[in-house]
Formats: C-alpha cells, sequence, structure tokens
C-alpha cells in the first residue's frame, strides 16, 4: 500500500501569509477546534499499532479526510517557520492561549484544560517557534509530509507486525506531530484574527496532494 497515497514536492501550497491565516482558519474554525485534532491523532495513532484495522473509532473516509487536512497543516507550519517571526509571549493569559470564540464557549476552568498545550513544555509555549525550528530543522518539510502519509498508510494495514522499535518510533513521530499542532495553534491564536478572511473559500484552498 506504499505506492497509494503520496505527497508530491509541491511549490505554492502556501504562497502568503493570506494562504496561511486561511489554512489556519480552515483547520481551527471552520473544520474544528483542538480539542478534535488532539483527539484525532490518538485515533490514528490507535488505528496504527492495530494488527488489523477495525475502524471502530474513525472510518476510513474520516481517516483519508482529516488526515490529507493535518497534511496541509505540516506545509502551513513550514511556511510559518521560513517566513514569519513572531514574538514570543512571555506570561500567556488566556486570551494568548485558546481562542476567543472557545474561551466563550469554555467559561469554567475544567472545561479550557482540555484545550491547553499539554505537550510543550513552558519554553514552548511562551515561544512555539522553538517547536517549529526543531520540528522543520531535524527533517525537510516533505519528509515529514512523507512520514505522515505513511504513518496514514499503516493505519489501514492489516498484515503489519510492529516491532517494539517501530512502536517506539510511531510514539516519538505522532508526539513531535501533537507539539506541532499546539504550536501551530499558539500562535494562529496569538497573531492571526479568529474571523474569517476576507474572500475566505474552504474548496478554492491548495492543498498538497495525497494521491
Amino acid at each position: 500500500m506504499y505506492h497509494y497515497l503520496n505527497t508530491f514536492e509541491n511549490e505554492g501550497i502556501c504562497e502568503d501569509l493570506m494562504d496561511c491565516h486561511m489554512g489556519l482558519y480552515r483547520f481551527f474554525c471552520d473544520y474544528s477546534e483542538l480539542s478534535f485534532w488532539k483527539n484525532d491523532l490518538s485515533a490514528i495513532f490507535e488505528q496504527v499499532l492495530q494488527h488489523n484495522p477495525s475502524f471502530k473509532l474513525l472510518s476510513p473516509k474520516s481517516i483519508i479526510n482529516q488526515g490529507g487536512e493535518f497534511l496541509h497543516l505540516i506545509y502551513i507550519g513550514f511556511f510559518l517557520f521560513q517566513k514569519t517571526q513572531f514574538p514570543p509571549c512571555p506570561n500567556p493569559s488566556w486570551k494568548e492561549l485558546i481562542l476567543k470564540h472557545t474561551r466563550k464557549r469554555s467559561p469554567s476552568l475544567v472545561d479550557r484544560i482540555r484545550h491547553l498545550p499539554q505537550y510543550l513544555n513552558p519554553k514552548e509555549i511562551e515561544d512555539p517557534y522553538l517547536v517549529l525550528k526543531d520540528f522543520y530543522y531535524r527533517r525537510q518539510c516533505f519528509d515529514w509530509a512523507r512520514r505522515w502519509n505513511q504513518l496514514i498508510e499503516e493505519s489501514f494495514s492489516s498484515i503489519t507486525c510492529l516491532e517494539p522499535e517501530d512502536i517506539a518510533l510511531f510514539q516519538a513521530d505522532f508526539r513531535d506531530f501533537y507539539k506541532l499542532l499546539e504550536a501551530i495553534y499558539l500562535i494562529y491564536v496569538r497573531h492571526f484574527s479568529p474571523e474569517m478572511p476576507d474572500g475566505y473559500d474552504s474548496y478554492n484552498l491548495n492543498f498538497p496532494v495525497m494521491f
């Protein structure tokens, strides 16, 4: 199945800050919120670990659709890493940690906990670019995209017998993807408007090729 999903080196996925803003709005506002994506990553990881695909948590269509959305986020993160450098945020308040509409829906502390960073250390929460620098220095963007597609493929596999070292590698990669997700979310919360961008059309966004 490793010939089924492909990521081609595609220029122009995120050409400017407006493309970036539209992609982030689609991912965190139009599609779903941060807690959904965290649960989604967990469900895909559980699917990867299964010897036979059961699709109890996610249907095949959901895995492909949401996998494609996250693939887009990998490219958006690379644009942020290369083309932007927003300042750190020492001692962030609620408005620097959670989107405005999420804060309104979750006024109590207990409700807000699931929206807070779980995988970032205090320095990374203050400066999410530390995560982006580490992520894209260790692997090129296209290598991360291919790795993500390999994990999506693995979630459909019915013949894989994972060795302990394979599981450890999967765990490490998924932890990196969790950290990327939370870091990009914090950058979006702090430095982009949560309102729909002018001219936004979710059907005409430039997505990386997954097939």
